[in-house]
């Protein structure tokens, strides 16, 4: 899957004097991707479907389009946050030839906390953490496609 529309603008904040000798900042709306939140650029007509809804623009990213690609391939994939443990761990779990999935836990400032989820059973399982994608291929075995690294 390639990428056919243009590439996005990137207007940088400018920085003016008004009338009254103040510092005025315009800044131009910038649009990130729906699946990282990494940003793409300025946000422009085609963020916006007919209906008024936000379009997936992870095609874009170059964070998500291996993504995109693998789902247009008919793999399934799943955002893991602490808000969708739960449902992903039942979907995977309910999955045939049967999956085994449990909440995987570090320790965070002295507390023990999960902070992902294993898939599988050792020594051929997978660890996917908040933030990352769960890849089910069509041969039935996982991946996971990290979460981008926060830019300092």
């Amino acid at each position: 899957m390639t990428n056919t529309l243009p590439p996005r603008t990137n207007t940088p904040d400018r920085v003016t004097t008004n009338d009254e000798g103040r510092k005025v900042t315009t800044v131009t709306l910038k649009r990130c991707c729906n699946g990282c939140g990494e940003y793409l650029g300025d946000a422009d007509n085609r963020d916006v479907d007919a209906h008024g809804n936000l379009t997936d623009v992870r095609a874009e990213c170059d964070h998500c389009r291996p993504l995109v690609e693998l789902e247009a391939a008919g793999c399934k994939t799943w955002e893991l946050t602490p808000r969708s443990f739960s449902r992903v761990a039942n979907e995977i779990d309910r999955l045939r030839p049967w999956v085994f999935t449990k909440g995987y836990w570090q320790n965070v400032d002295d507390k023990l906390q999960v902070v992902g989820l294993r898939i599988g059973e050792r020594p051929n399982h997978v660890v996917a953490f908040f933030g990352d994608w769960i890849i089910r291929h069509l041969d039935g075995h996982f991946t996971v496609h990290k979460a981008p690294q926060p830019t300092a």
